[in-house]
């Protein structure tokens, strides 16, 4: 998949909060087979991005199986910032928790 078509992915995955329609709203189109000839796949594929796309700090932080401290030190980010974004006091931009997805290796 070319990068030019995951970041439409992504951010129509960021704008569109039901993961079903997500999916739905891209019907058969041509790109389909830069994905994937199998339409499972490319659903498969649909879901995980819009799944990443909606996954919180917090989660990827219990998803990672790592404290917020160790979480923290693995991104070389301030534990205080970390916290804040589990609590939803502050938001993490959504290019930071693409980027930590990607290295934690959360999209397929």
């Amino acid at each position: 998949m070319t990068d030019s078509l995951f970041a439409k992915l992504w951010k129509d995955a960021l704008d569109q909060s039901d993961k079903e329609l997500y999916i739905a709203e891209y019907g058969y189109p041509e790109w389909f087979d830069e994905i994937s000839e199998d339409p499972d796949v490319v659903v498969d594929t649909l879901g995980n991005i819009h799944d990443v796309a909606s996954m919180s700090v917090k989660d990827m932080v219990k998803k990672s199986g790592m404290s917020q401290a160790k979480f923290a030190e693995k991104f070389c980010i301030p534990k205080r910032t970390v916290e804040s974004w589990c609590m939803g006091e502050r938001s993490c931009p959504d290019y930071v928790r693409l980027m930590m997805a990607r290295l934690l290796g959360y999209l397929q």
